[in-house]
């Protein structure tokens, strides 16, 4: 309503100075009055005046209206002298936006206080900064972590390590890298295991990434002491089942061969037929198991000794084909149905062919041998966009109470099996800068997933 009278407003006083300047040309030449020329001068000058004191006043009001949104005043008053009932409901409309917007501004300057304050009571280091470096956060536990302060750019954290602010800048969104620094203190030197995780973000000035920072170096000794402790038991297992029979052998041998009331020495006239078939006998156990014992530390070379993988654009669809090829007649042996699946946003993963198809076919293997009726394998993008291959099958599956242990050398539930196949995948998927992670409901489903 407001601008409508402001528009007739402007419509009358532009008329009336367009009819003005019309008339004193008429004027002038009809009567030659200095007085009325001027007379007719005056009021056009008087609507001038008045049109930009018209518009002025609209003008101020509206400055009004955005330095109290600039200095946060919530009181609107309008100082055109011609209010009217519109003018009152313009300067009432302006105040009720004003205060919803200085709401919304105490709202975000709440929430980022409390944001901060999350911030700076967490444990994990976090660090902001923009693609020139320059950092916008880093918080106390950052300070505390890695014994620095006042930071303006990531590359005065390169006396941690020389590559450090190009790890940071480097970083795809929610990719892990483990940076190891030895940081110097006064008469002594410290380990530190960073674990560095980023996120991108993105305002309309600048790009930013976000970083989080954290030491996992007790972690990662709890976990290698647990790994040990596992390690150590299977290692004692395994030794101990090639040594009892040894040492039971050797006892045994040293019955046949020594006199029981002298304890001394048969000489070989003693000996009969029967004795010498078990003294042969006995020396082909020990022998079976120094040869188990040598297989034993084979495998555990070959777990701890892998090649460097070959990477080359992996093509899914015939890594698939080759796979179910290579099982066909196993499958129609056993009567075992299997699927294949690819999205459509899967073409390829960047792998080492020979490498994973082990691992692929030591996962059939192993579905096969847990009684498996249905197994099936298909390629996806996980929620980071990365590339996924899952292999499932409905065997016995495996229980939760081992489910921890499965990936550990040498730990198996066969009886004839070696304990490195799954550790061995592990191990393959490290070096791919990947994982390998398994769930299972035992009779059901189980499905080791392979994420690179």
């Amino acid at each position: 309503m407001i601008f409508k009278n402001l528009y007739i407003n402007i419509i009358v006083r532009i008329t009336l100075i367009s009819a003005t300047c019309f008339l004193l040309p008429i004027a002038n030449n009809r009567y030659h009055d200095i007085i009325i020329n001027i007379n007719i001068i005056a009021f056009l000058i008087i609507q001038i005046i008045l049109i930009i004191r018209r518009l002025n006043y609209l003008n101020r009001d509206l400055i009004a209206f955005f330095d109290s949104l600039k200095y946060d005043d919530s009181t609107i008053l309008l100082t055109n002298e011609f209010q009217n009932i519109n003018y009152l409901r313009l300067s009432r409309r302006l105040q009720v936006v004003n205060r919803q917007i200085l709401s919304l501004k105490e709202k975000n300057a709440k929430q980022d206080q409390y944001f901060k304050t999350i911030t700076e009571l967490s444990n994990v280091g976090l660090l902001s900064f923009n693609e020139k470096g320059s950092i916008k956060l880093a918080n106390k536990a950052l300070n505390e972590i890695l014994e620095v302060k006042d930071l303006a750019n990531i590359k005065e954290l390169n006396f941690l390590h020389p590559d450090f602010s190009e790890i940071l800048s480097n970083l795809q969104p929610s990719e892990q890298k483990l940076i190891k620094i030895n940081l110097k203190e006064k008469n002594s030197h410290r380990l530190l295991n960073l674990l560095v995780k980023s996120a991108d973000f993105k305002t309309k000035e600048e790009n930013l990434k976000i970083v989080s920072i954290h030491d996992i170096k007790n972690e990662l000794d709890e976990k290698e002491l647990e790994s040990w402790q596992k390690l150590i038991r299977i290692l004692r297992h395994e030794i101990m089942n090639s040594i009892g029979p040894i040492s039971s052998t050797i006892d045994t041998l040293n019955e046949i061969i020594t006199l029981p009331e002298s304890n001394q020495t048969r000489e070989l006239k003693e000996l009969n037929n029967e004795m010498i078939f078990d003294i042969a006998s006995g020396l082909k156990i020990i022998k079976d198991r120094n040869i188990g014992l040598q297989h034993f530390v084979d495998s555990f070379r070959s777990i701890s000794k892998l090649p460097e993988p070959n990477f080359i654009k992996l093509d899914i669809q015939t890594l698939f084909s080759d796979i179910e090829l290579f099982w066909k007649e196993e499958f129609e042996k056993k009567n075992v149905k299997f699927e294949s699946f690819i999205d459509y946003s899967v073409d390829y993963v960047v792998a080492d062919k020979n490498q994973i198809e082990q691992i692929i076919i030591n996962l059939i293997k192993n579905s096969l041998e847990a009684y498996s009726t249905n197994i099936s394998i298909s390629a996806f993008e996980d929620t980071y966009s990365k590339v996924s291959i899952k292999i499932s099958d409905n065997g016995k599956g495996i229980h939760p109470e081992i489910i921890d242990e499965i990936f550990m050398p040498f730990f198996t539930t066969k009886e004839q099996g070696s304990g490195i196949g799954l550790s061995l995948a592990r191990q393959i998927m490290r070096l791919h800068r990947g994982s390998i992670s398994v769930q299972s409901v035992p009779n059901s489903e189980t499905s080791f997933t392979l994420s690179f």
